[in-house]
């Protein structure tokens, strides 16, 4: 008997190894390591990959198909912008003079004079004065050339911690007051820049962004100061600290590229900063400067940064991304098509996921939001079990930054996972 179970076991062998070929070659040739992925996404992102890429019979070189997706939030976990501009706050990293800060800081903005209710109403004449005098404090005794203070003295004043509430309380208040919006918040960000050369930002941005992959993810509330007088009073300003890479967004990006699929990114953040993160030779994304579409600022003849909106170009936030596409994939680089695959997480990259009536797929991170990326989200499920969906959607958790291997998400500090809101 002893003997029939040792030849039994012997003979079994080659069948076992056989199966564990077979199972190894089914692997290699799916073109997208699985990783996070939900099972469903997966298939959908592969059967994408072998349709239109370069192995696929009906793949033209002369016509290569291109993907265009969001940055924040899509292809790295949390907003670098964000984070750049606390790493520029909490290092006081400005080289505006005291009269170009002030002038950033308008008392009316489109007819409104006043933050929204969620920002307490404050009138923008009173916020603005508290920060005019933290600054003018702050460039006399640390920012300014003939600074008396050092960087550890001066966060122990209360006007740098008065400041570094003020000046993200603003912008959020900014993004979410109707009437000012967007549109004015997230170019406003940006000319806190002004001063610096381009390079000068990439070298801050480096320093930020390395910064924050250490970083714990964690939510930080930080307050102004009680004891300082002030036309506001006390305000809070809470955040998200650290930034995760997605190795699936990694893998993603470097399969389109090996499939002969096009890469590029188009963003809300500010053009020099998001080509630090997605760089060559950087973070693994590897993504060439001239393939990264964003905001962008206009410089002086010596190449200093102006307060200013880039002449002649488009904000890229919501439609302005399908504009920027357009221009710059479309007409300048004389790819008239539209692009096979995008990617987004917001109702800012709504009219991208949508405007393209012959992208074939659409990969929507769950943040659990409603609004316009709602409506697509909603869609996403609805075509789970499609076997060409037309949008997918992924969940994640936003605790550790790793994507979960089903469609709902575990929103930051919670614990149970949510689908759609």
């Amino acid at each position: 008997m002893k003997r029939q179970l040792t030849y039994l076991f012997i003979i079994s062998i080659p069948f076992f190894l056989l199966s564990c070929n077979n199972r190894g070659e089914r692997q290699q040739q799916e073109p997208l390591s699985k990783l996070n992925w939900s099972e469903k996404n997966y298939r959908a992102l592969c059967q994408l990959i072998t349709d239109y890429g370069n192995n696929s019979k009906l793949y033209n070189k002369a016509k290569a198909p291109y993907a265009v997706l969001d940055w924040d939030q899509t292809c790295a976990h949390f907003d670098v912008e964000e984070a750049m501009m606390r790493y520029q706050m909490f290092h006081l990293k400005y080289k505006l003079t005291k009269e170009q800060f002030a002038g950033l800081l308008r008392n009316e903005i489109n007819g409104v004079t006043k933050l929204s209710e969620t920002y307490q109403q404050i009138a923008l004449k009173d916020i603005n004065q508290d920060l005019i005098n933290d600054y003018n404090f702050l460039y006399d005794k640390f920012i300014g050339i003939k600074s008396t203070m050092t960087y550890e003295e001066i966060k122990n004043t209360l006007q740098y911690q008065d400041f570094i509430v003020k000046i993200p309380f603003l912008y959020s208040a900014y993004s979410e007051t109707p009437g000012i919006g967007e549109e004015y918040g997230y170019p406003w960000l940006l000319y806190l820049f002004s001063g610096y050369t381009i390079n000068e930002v990439k070298d801050i941005a480096s320093d930020a962004i390395s910064f924050e992959l250490s970083n714990q993810l964690t939510q930080q509330t930080i307050k102004s100061p009680a004891n300082l007088p002030s036309k506001t009073g006390i305000l809070k300003y809470t955040y998200k600290s650290g930034l995760r890479i997605f190795p699936e967004m990694l893998d993603l990006i470097s399969t389109f590229k090996k499939y002969g699929i096009d890469v590029f990114i188009v963003s809300a953040s500010f053009k020099p900063v998001v080509e630090v993160f997605s760089g060559e030779d950087r973070f693994g994304y590897n993504i060439s400067p001239d393939h990264i579409i964003a905001m962008e600022l206009a410089t002086d003849n010596s190449g200093k940064i102006l307060p200013e909106y880039k002449t002649g170009w488009v904000k890229t936030f919501r439609n302005g991304k399908v504009e920027a596409i357009e221009k710059v994939i479309k007409i300048g680089l004389q790819k008239n098509w539209d692009p096979v695959f995008s990617a987004g997480d917001s109702d800012g990259d709504y009219e991208m996921l949508i405007k393209f009536p012959n992208t074939k797929l659409s990969l929507i991170w769950n943040r659990s939001k409603g609004g316009d990326i709602g409506k697509l989200c909603k869609q996403a499920i609805n075509q789970e079990n499609s076997k060409y969906p037309r949008y997918i959607l992924q969940g994640r958790n936003e605790n550790t930054g790793i994507l979960r291997t089903n469609s709902s998400s575990i929103l930051f500090g919670k614990i149970e996972p949510e689908l759609i809101y």
